[in-house]
């Protein structure tokens, strides 16, 4: 009965803070002051550049707690800064966490949420001190709202301009698995059917509900030499992209035949009737990297990557002159290219 009441719904705010920070492993050196004063205090490291980059989820909106894990909400909300400072060629090293909380919210649920910011950096090798934030109470859904500290070296720090003439775009891993998870998910929702979802699409769900974003890969990329410009695609791959060029002044050629999807999210496609070159151009929060790469780099870029990380590098389109326009070409030939990936006020 006791643990019925505890889990009712929240403890006081100062409680739920000793709870967090029981949750949390020690900080890293680095960070001279952290959970418990008005501000924390840290320290980059000698000739680092800081990043700072911050992502917002909300239930209903972002995440459907029908389809993750607390924990696996926790984590995936956290991969995309991960992945922001990964676009940018940095490492993460810190974080401020706020949670915006209903009252039937439970304390459990929050530890869990922290246990995936948890197994993220566990998984990921890295060590992301969690270093305050803020909790408040709310008549709406849950929010969670991360702000993350990273740093590069500033000579080796990639943007989204920069891209050139004649430069090859260029995608990490594979895409389309993040849209066709969800969409799994949501037809399992609405037409159970027998046998073990998980079982048959293990990979491409994982996919959805914990992506893991590409920090050392962005780092080698960054510090090559050959990457003019990168972004993370967590709109879709048409959106960012466009992103890309425009911010540079190019314009670009996608290759239809070329995007990279996985055999299983093929699969899984074929099951839920999606096209794929069209799901793999607008899934979001895939959190791989595109970058522009310049053409002498791209085959032994690839090698190193595929060495180095095991994630492969693929070829997928061309960066053009600017008065050409952004374009996408397939079997039936040349088309404009538009943006449909996520848009958080047109979706």
């Amino acid at each position: 009965m006791a643990n019925q009441k505890e889990d009712a719904g929240l403890p006081s705010e100062f409680e739920l803070i000793r709870r967090i920070g029981n949750t949390l492993p020690e900080p890293d050196p680095s960070v001279l002051l952290g959970v418990g004063d008005d501000a924390a205090a840290v320290a980059p490291g000698p000739g680092m550049t800081a990043l700072l980059t911050t992502d917002t989820f909300v239930e209903g909106v972002d995440f459907d707690i029908a389809f993750s894990s607390w924990r696996q909400i926790g984590w995936k909300s956290m991969a995309a800064n991960y992945s922001d400072i990964a676009a940018m060629g940095g490492v993460p090293r810190h974080a401020l966490t706020t949670l915006c909380l209903p009252a039937h919210r439970t304390a459990k649920e929050v530890e869990a949420l922290y246990a995936g910011f948890r197994d993220l950096a566990r998984h990921t090798g890295l060590s992301v001190s969690i270093v305050g934030g803020d909790l408040s109470s709310t008549d709406g859904p849950t929010v969670v709202s991360i702000t993350v500290w990273g740093e590069a070296e500033g000579k080796h720090i990639t943007k989204r301009g920069g891209a050139r003439v004649g430069d090859r775009l260029c995608v990490t891993g594979h895409l389309g698995a993040s849209e066709a998870g969800l969409r799994l998910l949501q037809s399992a929702r609405e037409q159970p059917v027998a046998g073990s979802l998980p079982d048959r699409f293990e990979d491409t769900l994982s996919r959805h509900r914990t992506p893991v974003p590409r920090v050392s890969e962005g780092g080698i990329l960054a510090r090559s030499g050959w990457v003019h410009a990168m972004i993370d695609v967590s709109d879709g791959l048409s959106s960012d992209a466009l992103h890309l060029c425009r911010k540079s002044g190019v314009g670009l050629v996608l290759e239809g035949t070329a995007l990279p999807i996985e055999d299983g999210t093929r699969r899984a496609m074929e099951d839920l009737r999606l096209d794929p070159v069209r799901t793999a151009l607008e899934s979001g929060e895939e959190f791989e990297l595109l970058c522009a790469v310049a053409p002498d780099g791209v085959d032994r870029l690839a090698a190193e990557l595929a060495e180095r990380t095991g994630t492969p590098l693929t070829s997928i389109g061309e960066c053009v002159s600017e008065d050409r326009g952004c374009a996408f070409a397939d079997h039936t030939g040349l088309r404009p290219l538009r943006p449909k990936g996520y848009d958080h006020f047109r979706s």
